[in-house]
């Protein structure tokens, strides 16, 4: 079987999630802490609420515009306004200030209002009163009162002051609102007599200035004799451009003709040579002649008269032609240095120009900056001229970009405390914080409580539930009143004990365990009682049965049914008897062996060969052994004893056992290898906490029991017990098979 993983008590269980009948089962169960925390809130909320002085609220309405009324041409109105928000935030700051807040008090004369002039008088035997201090107290608790809400999308602000006393906090905020306007005025005529002042100065500066530039200006033209710039700079700029567009073409020509030049120097025919008329003629006479001496050559020799003669006239025209061809050459030369020489001149000239516009541009730099300042010093002294008249004109204009829109009235009705919505939220809040201490007290609470617990964490089938007795006090003479089975009460239990003994038979497939034992995680977890109603239910359906109380520390089952203690176990253990000293009970068919004499060495004895034998001929001379062993986180014994069983149970005290102190005896069982068949959840508080185990109690009230003990079944809208136990008895089997 695998092992769960326990490093965290605060694990959350491995089964199924909460229903909303889980959250409701807790707060059943924690209903007294969840009660506690609710009540504590609702009543020290309400005393809060009624024993707190009432606070009155009185609201003046202002309109805030961010320029001045435009009853003059200014030009204030007309600039974009980049810094609104910044403006709207300065203003709400000023309303809220120390230095507006004292001139509230001022106004009002509150050192001598009854409320606050207890800070300006000495307390009979304490220190004397600082009014430095005292008037920062006083200017602090004006302060403290005020509150300014903006109106969302709109120029409006709610001004309000809080007070005891509903006259003093309209007559607060509307003497608020007045000084608010009076110190926005102060501040802007401060301005304006501030800005009179440095415009006087400026001005006077800019005259000046004015005055040195102009005569500047004078004496520059009077040194350069200059009178009008334009015009001159205008021809010159003209000649200029003329003699570049001549040098430019005398360039062109220059070049063109010094290419032809080169051209005819170098022998190469050029156009001007070619289109000659003269030249022309020759050449075709020279062909001419070529064309009859190389016809006559094929008759005649060289030295043949005609051939002479056409020789003769060949030399001729050549001579004619080399002389044209000089001529047009010295042509071409004389039109290359006249073009040279012609744009030498224009660039002379150019240069000369350049030089003049040169001169006349510096001359006229100069000029052009001295009138520069003399027209921005004239601009400058002009508006601020025009300046120093607008503000004159408004600096006693008594005009404000504030107005009271609304005027405080005296409020009727206290806006602090609010009775119901601080009552409504004490009830919520009550509510809330009482089911979150129920759920945290249920989050801390770590022990076993339901079958899906033991199940989840200890991964064993929960075999029964047995509730919690209410059992009478016990008369001498009488059967003791926790062998319930045996007494037939109360059904409830009876039921359950039956139910445990159905579940046992059925715990292994091939035969039901032949001898059990009954163990428990702590002392005081019932589990000698469940041995005992155990093997009071299988005696009335088996024979015969024995009970054997192997706790050989703290024995309990001779008091249960009795009888001696002495001879017992241990006796047969050591040796002192080999008959097994069992006692009748008042149950037919149920036999006792008691624990004896109390041993030193307890575990020794029980894991000794003598016990071994022991267990064997109690097999052979019942039908079914019990053997009720001592706690197993207490001591080994137990261990011992589940080697030797063929069935062992885990009996499980509900809202008692830790989770953790579960798993580790579960464990010490599964480290022994023990035939471990399940856990029985017992001391169920069913009438205590009804609602808490309202899903199981159903499965154990369906049947009870007439006056003659027979069953009797009684209508239930829940499964019977008996489907409960099959499911009980499948899972254990599938878990065995895993195995």
């Amino acid at each position: 079987m695998p092992e769960p993983n326990r490093d965290d008590d605060l694990l959350p269980i491995p089964h199924r999630g909460r229903s909303l009948q889980d959250y409701l089962r807790i707060l059943v169960k924690r209903r007294w802490a969840a009660l506690t925390v609710f009540f504590a809130i609702v009543i020290t909320a309400a005393l809060y609420t009624f024993t707190t002085t009432p606070i009155y609220k009185a609201t003046v309405q202002l309109l805030i515009e961010r320029h001045l009324p435009r009853l003059l041409d200014s030009r204030e109105g007309a600039q974009h306004d980049y810094f609104q928000e910044e403006f709207y935030q300065t203003q709400y700051k000023l309303l809220e200030s120390r230095a507006l807040a004292k001139r509230v008090a001022d106004k009002l004369q509150l050192k001598k209002h009854p409320s606050y002039a207890a800070m300006f008088q000495e307390k009979p035997g304490g220190p004397p009163v600082n009014p430095q201090s005292a008037e920062e107290a006083l200017v602090g608790a004006v302060q403290g009162g005020i509150e300014v809400t903006p109106i969302r999308n709109s120029r409006l602000v709610d001004v309000s002051f809080y007070d005891p006393d509903p006259r003093f906090a309209a007559q607060a905020v509307n003497a608020l609102a007045q000084c608010y306007i009076e110190h926005s005025l102060e501040l802007r005529f401060a301005a304006s007599q501030e800005a009179t002042v440095w415009l006087r100065q400026k001005l006077e500066e800019a005259r000046k200035k004015l005055e040195e530039s102009e005569n500047k200006l004078n004496a520059y033209k009077k040194q350069h004799g200059i009178i009008a710039t334009e015009d001159k700079e205008t021809i010159t700029a003209q000649k200029l451009e003329q003699l570049n567009r001549e040098l430019v073409s005398a360039q062109t020509r220059r070049m063109e003709a010094e290419t032809r030049f080169k051209e005819v120097s170098a022998g190469r025919p050029i156009p001007q040579v070619l289109s000659n008329p003269l030249i022309t003629t020759l050449k075709a006479e020279e062909a001419k002649i070529i064309n009859q001496i190389s016809e006559l050559s094929k008759k005649f020799g060289e030295k043949h008269p005609r051939m002479i003669q056409l020789q003769q006239e060949m030399a001729a025209l050549r001579a004619k032609i080399g002389a044209e061809l000089a001529h047009i050459r010295e042509s071409i030369k004389n039109e290359y240095a006249m073009a040279k020489s012609q744009e030498a001149q224009l660039l002379a000239a150019l240069q000369a120009v350049k030089g003049e516009t040169q001169d006349l541009g510096e001359r006229t730099i100069q000029y052009r900056v001295l009138l520069r300042d003399v027209e921005s010093n004239r601009a400058m002294y002009e508006n601020m001229l025009k300046s120093l008249k607008e503000t004159t004109a408004t600096e006693n204009l008594p005009s404000t970009n504030i107005r009271i829109v609304y005027p405080a009235a005296v409020p009727e009705a206290p806006v602090k405390p609010n009775k119901r919505r601080n009552l409504m939220l004490a009830l919520v809040l009550g509510a809330v914080l009482g089911v979150a201490a129920a759920l945290g007290l249920e989050s801390l609470d770590s022990t076993l409580k339901t079958p899906e617990d033991v199940e989840g964490w200890l991964e064993i089938p929960n075999l029964a539930m047995i509730p919690h007795l209410e059992l009478a006090p016990d008369n001498p003479g009488h059967d003791s009143p926790e062998l319930v089975v045996h007494r037939g009460q109360p059904p409830l239990a009876l039921e359950a004990y039956l139910g445990l003994r159905t579940s046992i038979l059925f715990s292994t497939p091939e035969q039901a365990p032949h001898l059990l034992l009954v163990s428990s995680t702590l002392p005081l977890e019932g589990k000698t009682l469940t041995a005992a109603n155990l093997a009071t239910a299988m005696a009335k359906a088996e024979n015969p049965i024995l009970l054997v109380d192997a706790d050989l520390r703290r024995p309990t089952l001779h008091q249960l049914f009795r009888v001696e203690r002495e001879p017992g176990l241990t006796n047969f253990l050591v040796g002192e008897t080999d008959d097994l000293p069992v006692r009748e009970t008042a149950v037919p068919q149920l036999y006792v062996l008691p624990c004896g004499k109390i041993p030193p060495n307890p575990s020794e004895l029980l894991g000794s060969a003598r016990m071994r034998e022991f267990c064997r001929r109690a097999r052979e001379h019942f039908a079914r052994v019990i053997v009720d062993s001592p706690p197993l986180l207490s001591v080994t014994d137990p261990a011992i004893l589940a080697t030797m069983a063929d069935g062992v149970l885990l009996v499980v005290k509900a809202e008692s056992v830790p989770r953790r102190a579960a798993l580790e005896a579960r464990d010490q069982l599964l480290e022994v290898k023990a035939p471990l068949l399940g856990a029985i959840l017992n001391d169920v508080p069913f009438q205590r906490d009804g609602y808490y185990y309202q899903q199981y109690y159903r499965y154990y009230s369906y049947y009870g029991r007439d006056e003659d003990g027979a069953q009797t079944p009684r209508p239930r809208r829940t499964t019977p017990t008996g489907g409960f136990l099959a499911g009980l008895k499948k899972r254990w089997r599938k878990s065995r098979r895993s195995l």
